[in-house]
């Protein structure tokens, strides 16, 4: 599927919190950012990689590299 097709799936915080993974930021740092709790940053990573159908943050980094959404 197309990578806008699959980020669509997701919810506009979610596309926001994959952003800031793909980044490198770590939960502690997307809390802060977005004044979340950390365990909510956690659920969002967990949904987005079921979503993307994947399973580490190594492989959400490679599939933005992938799809060339590094600069969502």
């Amino acid at each position: 599927r197309r990578s806008s097709d699959l980020l669509g799936a997701l919810s506009p915080r979610e596309r926001e919190v994959f952003r800031l993974l793909v980044r490198g930021m770590t939960t502690r740092q997307i809390a802060a950012e977005l004044q979340i709790s950390g365990k909510t940053v956690d659920t969002h990573r967990e949904r987005i990689l079921k979503k993307l159908g994947l399973h580490s943050a190594v492989e959400l980094v490679r599939f933005a590299a992938n799809h060339d959404v590094l600069d969502v």
